[in-house]
């Protein structure tokens, strides 16, 4: 008898959350009416915790993973949003991270891959939401990666080195072809050709062909020998996972798919698990999940699925 009001609790703390959900997927339409956005100021005044869990929706969405096709209009109603409720709403920066203060040579929008040559020569293939820019002098080759991945088939050019940099992580190559890929939690280098030397928290690393390593947890792992391929699968539009947290892959998925899944539960997103997702079923990746993994899907509209535990 002691556990019911704890059960109490957290069915009203599930129903908070859903409501916040469906909310925030509401005011997400250019064409909600004025007396929408009253109606949701009373809703977040009348109790604390119906902002704290609006927050929580609006920063789990802008975190969960880069979208370069973001307009200025949907930036603008969510500030005017903070401004209308009188409360500080978490925003995250993360989310249009190269939209403001750097702006990419060269993106792609979700779901979408392009392929592309530069000018000296190099090729270039950038998966979905992925987006670089290029600064080529008399002596380097500098590509900063700002989100998402892209593989490099490197042209020879023995004065000028070939520099890839992401975040903390830089890879140059040294007459190769590789690929390099950024996340919130992990950055990742996989080499299909010759070698590529990996520098990143006063560590060099000389990886060969068909290696890979993470920069994870602010240190890079072990060489991963032959897993190259597994990390390059996207190119091939299906993406493995061997033993990552779920956070990580509803992240990777939201690059390939129209609107956003969202993790409300952090024990959930931390849970590691294994998935092989076929991106040419795009349309029924929704299914695939809730079939392989341990989740339920509840969709608001088009633009945000909150995922749950299975019960």
């Amino acid at each position: 008898m002691n556990d019911l009001p704890d059960r109490d609790q957290k069915t009203q703390a599930s129903e908070r959350t859903h409501e916040a959900a469906t909310w925030f997927a509401l005011l997400l339409d250019d064409n909600t009416p004025p007396e929408d956005y009253e109606r949701f100021r009373a809703w977040l005044l009348t109790d604390e915790r119906n902002a704290q869990a609006y927050a929580r929706i609006e920063q789990l969405w802008s975190g969960a993973a880069l979208e370069p096709t973001k307009t200025e209009g949907a930036r603008s109603r969510r500030s005017v949003l903070k401004m209308t409720s009188g409360i500080i709403l978490l925003a995250g920066a993360g989310g249009t991270a190269w939209t403001l203060s750097t702006r990419p040579d060269f993106s792609t929008g979700t779901g979408e891959m392009r392929s592309l040559t530069l000018a000296d020569g190099s090729h270039v293939e950038l998966g979905a939401a992925s987006a670089i820019s290029v600064d080529f002098t008399p002596s380097l080759r500098r590509i900063v990666l700002h989100g998402g991945e892209a593989y490099f088939t490197v042209a020879p050019d023995s004065a000028r080195p070939f520099l890839v940099e992401a975040g903390s992580v830089k890879a140059t190559a040294l007459g190769t072809a590789y690929s390099v890929s950024i996340a919130p939690e992990r950055t990742t280098i996989a080499v299909t050709e010759h070698h590529v030397r990996v520098e990143a928290g006063g560590r060099s690393v000389d990886l060969r062909e068909g290696d890979a390593i993470d920069w994870e947890g602010g240190r890079l792992g072990d060489i991963a020998k032959g897993d190259a391929d597994n990390r390059l699968r996207w190119r091939d539009r299906q993406l493995i996972f061997l033993a990552r947290p779920l956070g990580e892959i509803i992240a990777e998925v939201n690059r390939w798919r129209k609107g956003r899944l969202v993790i409300v539960d952090r024990a959930l997103a931390a849970r590691r698990v294994t998935a092989i997702l076929d991106l040419n079923d795009i349309d029924d990746i929704d299914t695939t999940l809730q079939q392989g993994l341990p989740v339920s899907l509840q969709n608001y509209t088009s633009l945000l699925t909150i995922v749950s535990a299975r019960k």
